[in-house]
């Protein structure tokens, strides 16, 4: 029972409602000495030790502190699972990093006397109450004890505008009319009283939570004969850098089987409103089965993963128009996964960046947690592969870094299907990664057919409801032209939605429908400036934090949106809660964008938001972004990598890349990132670097900025600027390496000196800025000159300065051709292939340019015989755009590399370089030339790249120099793990081969003592008795002893050799 008396609510004693909130860590603590002296230390210390998202203490007596060490810590009890480790914290927060997952005591005095005294104490303490504010605290609990004495600085918080949902514990006799006086003063609106002694509430609370605190994690595994176990993995996840804190694991738990009537009315409704709300729909085989052949596609990939292990590890997307039922397509292809026994993780719409490294790291943990669990007992070793599933937010923009992920985890030894969805218009990645492959398309686009099909199907879940629709009702929509354009786009499966629910009917578009809710049903201006903003930030797939929703002066915003649920629900507005952290969204992009069109025509409603400049919707898209971008809560710590994606997607402009949205307005773009707070524009490798390329791709783009050359120097001297500026920033993990932004540095100076000529600027200080782009490449030459994007910069670099130097020009074109054609054979140029083919063909002119005609007759000189080495690999052929090495004919590419062969050209580092390029396309099984060819470069940096280095010490193996090839590997490992290198192993590399038969070579190696669980080591002995490791799961047999002899083959990966059954793929 409560009470409601002058706006305070008591409850009674024995009601617990914050219960939920700590399920959700949504409330915040504050504990006042008087309760901890009543309830005892231990009491105290169970109460702390809940999952709150933070605590402030008053006090920190000796015994208090103890109990709290005290505390349970090991990783596989309930609570630490939920809210990580606890840690007492008695400095400023901003001298503290806590994990992402963790339980702050913050100490408001000090641990003693001492620690309470001077402006530092009092500065430390505002620090920590500021923690109320800056992360947004939607519920705060003060445990007062029975003397109430309530926090000085709880009035000064609600009087500076703070609000939040505040309950008070305490049974003091006085406690009503204290907290009555205090919202008086305070001006606070709601506050809950909870007279509970503190020694009861303590105990209560306590044993409440922890007796529903039970969430052991136990999925379905398959075993070798496709057998399905259960098996707890709880614990296996690293409790403050938890990886299911960003994706979900699939557990029995979401897989046990409901009945169509099983599902109550808002978990159908809930579907359609959010199909990634909850998976009992799932279980209950509610998603309509749209695409058998991806689902069998999917199926026969993780079946392949069986027998052919990581090799077989495939990525596939899904092209999809917004609002086409992608996010259900992929959980319920995720859902089948599971149920099959192939462990699933899913990922939330959490705001993140994946890490190969760290998927991997969990998968191994959980596959100790299975090999303990003894499952297919008496059955060769087997390890189930994995399904990884990614809604379309985690890679837009950065498509081409998945196969990176990708190989981070099949570097560790394990099977994996990556599926993800992107946009119907595919990234310019995807086009280039041959490693992607398409698994379904799905648009709005829906034959009469398959509509009367799919309502059959719906309603068999509507029916027991009462809420399922005849035929002809179903005719009659798949009729109207509801399913035709709105707003320029089919909207079939978003209107459906609707429709189902019967918030439409025929007479109205979604679009109309949804403003006119918003229009008529949301009439406070701070509401529906928060509405505004959270569409505008789902048009760029985006959500919305909390803290950055305007302020409003009476109720919190958040709790504003909260009342209006029932409304707010039905625009398709939902709120999102990952770890701490609560965000806004709204369910599909494409509702974002109808409810700002609606804006933009409502003329009256955009005065009164304060867009009436708007020129049309897209341009009011980029007001609203650009109002939210200038928010200083922005620059907290905990939204850095919003605030960056400002940079890289949202206002980027690179219409090369596929951002173009805001060209037409790329001024006010850039004043955009220009407004947003400096504390973060100035201290951000990543923003500096990425509005630098804006501004670097609006100067080299003549035809889409028609701008004159001053105001393409001033932007190419703020973009060189940026990127100074972020080179002089210290580089944090994570963050934008000097790589890039040398590489980026260099074609901002060569562009400027460009534009800088064509201004007539004196030629000293145009020479001055080539020099800097050239102290900019070799910087980044030297940092890794293997990366495509490196050797163009660094190729272009040197075509510029041979055209001043016409004696060198044949060793220049040399050297650019070898480097050119030895990027493009590597699979992961191909986004580069282009540039990189005119960089060859500008090659190939400097040499005719400086060559005048070339007789063929015994060369003199070095450089005639590299002239007669480059005329005959191009004789004949007037077209070289586009064109790789493989394109030219075969006779060429031979008489050319015997030509370099000269004794002349023996001891040139670039002859040999595309001499053994020429070697390995034309005779890819002779070993010992393209070894013999390696060793004379080996020795010179500039030359043999980690990526030659890595073929070298294949080649080593292949030539039976084992030894050698071993000590070269540990230096290679030790190379990696120092920073990133993308080095790829040639397809003709990959397995050691027999030379007299060309095929792979079986070899005999006994089971060596050691291993980590899930690989072994042998001695091989065709490698003279090296230790060489092999997955477990590979090899048939249940008894792999030490001192057991096993056959097998061996592979080649950029760690090394690794022994594989004779039946690999």
């Amino acid at each position: 029972m409560s009470e409601i008396v002058d706006r305070l609510q008591i409850l009674a004693p024995d009601a617990l409602p914050i219960l939920s909130e700590l399920d959700s860590r949504d409330a915040s603590l504050w504990l006042m000495p008087s309760f901890a002296e009543a309830a005892g230390p231990e009491a105290t210390a169970g109460v702390l030790s809940l999952p709150w998202e933070f605590v402030l203490s008053e006090t920190a007596s000796e015994d208090l502190l103890k109990a709290v060490d005290a505390l349970d810590s090991a990783i596989e009890t309930p609570l630490v699972r939920r809210r990580g480790l606890v840690h007492v914290i008695d400095v400023p927060p901003s001298n503290t990093v806590l994990p992402p997952r963790s339980l702050p005591i913050f100490l408001l005095n000090g641990r003693t006397e001492a620690d309470n005294a001077g402006f530092a104490a009092r500065a430390r303490r505002m620090e920590m109450i500021r923690e109320l504010q800056q992360r947004g605290v939607r519920s705060l609990v003060v445990l007062g004890g029975p003397d109430l004495m309530l926090p000085a600085e709880l009035e000064q918080l609600w009087q500076d505008g703070f609000q939040c949902g505040l309950t008070i514990v305490s049974d003091d006799p006085e406690a009503r009319q204290k907290i009555t006086e205090w919202q008086a003063g305070a001006g606070a609106r709601r506050v809950t009283l909870l007279p509970a002694p503190a020694a009861l509430l303590s105990e209560a609370l306590h044993r409440r939570y922890t007796e529903r605190a039970d969430d052991r994690l136990i999925i379905r595994v398959r075993d070798a004969q496709g057998t399905r176990h259960r098996v707890d993995l709880s614990g296996r996840d690293d409790p403050e850098h938890p990886l299911l804190g960003n994706y979900e694991l699939l557990s029995e738990a979401h897989l046990e089987y409901v009945t169509p009537e099983g599902l109550s009315s808002e978990e159908i409704n809930g579907f359609f409103r959010d199909s990634s709300a909850s998976w009992r729909p799932y279980a209950a085989q509610m998603p309509w089965p749209r695409d058998d052949r991806a689902r069998n596609t999917l199926t026969k990939a993780l079946r392949d993963l069986d027998r052919n292990g990581p090799e077989a590890s495939r990525i596939f997307y899904i092209r999809a128009e917004s609002g086409a039922g992608a996010t259900t397509f992929i959980r319920d292809l995720a859902f089948g996964a599971a149920m099959d026994g192939y462990p699933t993780l899913i990922a939330n719409q959490a705001p993140f960046t994946p890490s190969g490294r760290s998927v991997a790291n969990f998968i191994n943990s959980c596959l100790n947690g299975i090999t303990a669990a003894d499952i297919g007992k008496g059955l060769r070793q087997y390890e189930a592969p994995w399904l990884i599933a990614f809604d379309r937010s985690q890679w837009e923009g950065r498509e081409g870094d998945i196969a990176t992920f990708a190989r981070q985890i099949t570097e560790a030894g394990r099977r994996i299907c990556i599926v993800f969805v992107t946009d119907a218009l595919l990234p310019v990645a995807i086009y280039a990664e041959k490693r992607l492959e398409n698994l379904s398309d799905l648009s709005h686009e829906i034959s009469q057919e398959a509509a009367m099909a799919l309502g059959q199907h719906l309603n068999r879940f509507l029916r027991p409801l009462g809420t399922a629709r005849e035929a002809h009702e179903w005719q009659a929509f798949v009729n109207h032209s509801l399913v035709g354009p709105a707003a320029g786009r089919s909207v079939f499966w978003i209107a459906l939605a609707f429709w189902l629910q019967r918030q439409i009917d025929l007479t109205e578009t979604v679009q109309g429908w949804l403003y006119d809710q918003f229009r008529q049903k949301v009439t406070d201006p701070v509401v529906r400036h928060a509405i505004v903003d959270i569409a505008a930030m789902s048009t760029v797939r985006q959500l919305l934090p909390e803290t950055l929703l305007p302020r409003s002066e009476d109720f919190p915003t958040r709790d504003k949106l909260s009342d209006l649920q029932s409304t707010v629900g039905a625009l398709g507005v939902v709120r999102q809660r990952f770890g701490t952290v609560s965000h806004w969204a709204m369910i599909h992009d494409q509702l974002g964008r109808f409810l700002l069109t609606g804006l933009f025509h409502d003329a009256p409603a955009r005065e009164s938001a304060g867009l009436a400049a708007a020129q049309n919707p897209d341009h009011l898209r980029l007001m609203v972004l650009a109002r939210i971008a200038s928010n200083p809560m922005i620059a907290h710590p905990d939204l850095v990598e919003l605030a960056e994606t400002f940079a890289t997607s949202i206002f980027k402009i690179d219409p090369g890349q596929g951002r173009s949205e805001f060209a037409l307005y790329w001024c006010e773009a850039l004043e955009a990132l220009d407004a947003m707070p400096k504390t973060f524009r100035m201290a951000s490798r990543t923003f500096l670097h990425h509005s630098s390329i804006s501004r670097r791709r609006i100067a080299k783009d003549d035809l889409m900025f028609p701008i004159n050359d001053d105001k393409r120097a001033d932007l190419l001297r703020r973009s060189t600027g940026d990127i100074e500026a972020a080179l002089a920033l210290e580089h944090d993990a994570g963050g934008e390496p000097d790589l890039n932004l040398y590489n980026s540095l260099a074609h901002a100076y060569h562009d400027l000196a460009e534009v800088e000529a064509r201004r007539g600027t004196p030629a000293e200080q145009v020479a001055a800025l080539r020099s800097k782009a050239n102290k900019a490449t070799y910087s980044a030459y030297r940092l890794n000159p293997d990366n495509s994007y490196v050797l163009e910069v660094y190729a272009r670099d040197r075509l510029i300065g041979a055209s001043e130097d016409p004696d060198g020009a044949a060793s220049v074109a040399l050297e650019v051709l070898g480097i050119v054609y030895g990027a493009m054979q590597r699979e992961t140029a191909e986004l580069r292939r282009n540039a990189l083919s005119r960089l060859a063909d500008k090659a190939f002119d400097l040499l005719l340019r400086s060559a005048g005609t070339v007789d063929d007759t015994e060369p003199s000189t070095e450089g005639e015989a590299i002239q007669q080495a480059l005329s005959a690999l191009g004789d004949g052929m007037t077209q070289r755009e586009g064109m790789s090495l493989d394109d030219f004919p075969r006779t060429n590419r031979i008489d050319a590399a015997a030509r370099l062969g000269h004794p002349l050209l023996r001891s040139n580092a670039q002859a040999v370089r595309l001499r053994y390029i020429l070697a390995c396309m034309d005779h890819p099984k002779d070993f010992a030339l393209q070894l013999e060819l390696l060793e004379t470069l080996d020795g010179n940096r500039a030359i043999l790249s980690p990526q030659l280095d890595l073929e070298l010490t294949i080649l080593m193996h292949q030539r039976n120099r084992h030894h050698q090839a071993s000590q070269r590997f540990q230096k290679l490992r030790q190379l990696w793990a120092r920073g990133e290198h993308y080095v790829e192993v040639p397809d003709r590399l990959r397995w050691l081969l027999d030379e007299s038969t060309g095929q792979r070579r079986q070899v005999r190696a006994r089971i060596a003592s050691g291993g980590d669980g899930a690989r072994l080591h042998a001695r091989v002995q065709e490698l003279q008795n090296d230790r060489v490791p092999f997955r477990i799961a590979e090899f048939d047999g249940t008894q792999l002893r030490p001192g057991t002899n096993i056959s097998g083959l061996i592979s080649f990966g950029h760690n090394g050799p690794l022994l594989r059954p004779l039946t690999a793929g």
